[in-house]
């Protein structure tokens, strides 16, 4: 939804609309402040884990990297070739896919992105509370209160702030935020790296100790990929809000604030890794609840140690407010073609089942991308055009990341596909109720029109051009 513009000049709003839209600069903070978050706190542990060893670790992170950056591309290309926000649902409805789009839609927004919001606040909740403990002295039943109402509050702050201009309020949170990540990491790559130049602190980058305990099975490593996907996950963040993107210079802003902030994550997330294996073995990595705060213990000492849960929790800020913009803009999306209503857990099992469904989120994008350019669709005017090679390329990849891990953990791989066709089968039922009742459409109109009045908006109707069959 958008407001209500007053003027009655047909220039003056385009203007203003215009001006309340994100650059390349703020475009690129929406990147890096997706990216990098509890990620670089968390996914270490994950993937040293499955990898088992130090050197097939920091493999694993740069294949990563390189494998973002190759649905990266493919993203790119279907963003400027389509430009309307909703990512995957706008690509795949272009192709009239409309059954698998709504499955993916659902169940990412019921599961998915609350899932990773409830993570996030409930984190960032978590982690100021036990900055603050040291002074107030919760009593177990306070902090859990006290993170859920930090955490509701933070919520509540980001969501109103993104109601107004993205441009003004939103996006320069998202700066600040991304500029205080990269200082953050930079503190501990070079703590790391005084270790490593200084003090010596080599003997884990040993020839007999690098390599040492490397688990080679192909399930192992897919295991320990999905731990680093997840870490860099965001980086589509922008093709769910397309539209919110200054229109002048678009098909540059795009792939420069999506390649750059990539780049940046993934050298950030390199560079802390090994600063991380330069004091801590493999199995400290592993043992340890938050790999961080024992990095800054052996290094710096435990009074410094007291000030991490606080600078993680606020670098969480970024993450959420990505997440806030990202997935308000799918749901927008969702309701112009009806799969929604118009106005608008422990999860850890759940989001484990929704790996199958992010791969399938993946790859149906990409067959898009491929059957547009193998049979020369007409889609928007001067996009941005890679080979077609890059996405017949990135489909036999995540092709192998669902496949490869089924014999390893079968349950999760049924359980996941089963959602997803699940959601196929609802989207007929729900389409032969609306088809043959008034009541549904009745209700939508009653609660879209009290949502206008309420919120003092007009229900957005999507871009201009024609980005669908």
């Amino acid at each position: 939804m958008h407001h209500r513009d007053t003027e009655t000049d047909d220039a003056k709003p385009m203007v203003k609309k215009e001006d309340n839209k994100i650059g390349l600069i703020g475009a690129t903070s929406y990147i890096v402040g997706s990216i990098i978050g509890s990620g670089i706190f968390i996914a270490p542990k994950g993937i040293v884990e499955h990898a088992g060893s130090v050197g097939l670790s920091l493999i694993i992170w740069v294949c990563c990297a390189l494998l973002n950056m190759i649905t990266a591309i493919n993203f790119i290309e279907l963003g400027t070739s389509i430009p309307e926000s909703g990512a995957d649902l706008a690509y795949i409805s272009y192709m009239g896919w409309t059954p698998i789009a709504f499955s993916l839609l659902w169940l990412s927004l019921l599961i998915e992105s609350s899932s990773s919001a409830a993570v996030l606040y409930l984190t960032f909740g978590e982690y100021l509370v036990q900055a603050l403990d040291p002074i107030i002295c919760f009593s177990p039943a306070d902090a859990d209160n006290a993170s859920k109402l930090f955490g509701f509050g933070l919520l509540l702050f980001l969501t109103l702030m993104n109601m107004f201009s993205l441009n003004k309020f939103a996006s320069r949170v998202q700066i600040i935020s991304m500029c205080s990540k990269i200082f953050a990491t930079l503190i501990i790559i070079g703590i790391g790296f005084f270790f490593i130049i200084f003090r010596g602190a080599t003997s884990h980058y040993s020839s007999s100790e690098i390599m040492k305990g490397s688990d080679w099975k192909p399930g192992a490593i897919v295991l320990a990929i999905y731990q680093g996907n997840w870490a860099f996950g965001g980086f589509t963040t922008l093709n769910y809000g397309s539209e919110e993107i200054q229109i002048e210079n678009f098909r540059k802003t795009l792939p420069r604030a999506c390649l750059g902030g990539l780049a940046i994550s993934a050298v950030i997330y390199v560079l802390v890794n090994v600063s991380y294996f330069a004091i801590l073995t493999p199995q400290e990595v592993i043992d340890s609840d938050a790999v961080a705060t024992t990095f800054i213990q052996r290094t710096i000492g435990n009074d410094a140690a007291f000030a991490v849960p606080a600078v993680v929790g606020f670098l969480l800020i970024g993450t959420l407010n990505g997440d806030i913009f990202g997935w308000s803009r799918y749901m927008v999306a969702g309701s112009r073609r009806k799969m929604m209503p118009t106005c608008f857990r422990n999860v850890d099992q759940l989001v484990d089942y929704l790996n199958i469904v992010s791969i399938l989120t993946t790859i149906f994008p990409l067959a898009v991308l491929v059957i547009i350019k193998w049979r020369k669709m007409p889609v928007a005017a001067d996009p941005v055009k890679y080979s077609i090679f890059w996405p017949v390329l990135n489909i036999i990849i995540m092709i192998a990341l669902l496949v490869i891990p089924i014999q390893q953990d079968p349950i999760s791989f049924i359980i996941g596909f089963s959602m997803f066709l699940g959601g196929v089968a609802v989207y007929f039922v729900v389409k032969f109720i609306v088809n043959h009742t008034q009541f549904l459409g009745v209700v939508d109109r009653k609660l879209t029109h009290l949502c206008q009045i309420l919120t003092w908006t007009v229900v957005d109707i999507g871009p201009g051009e024609k980005t669908h069959l």
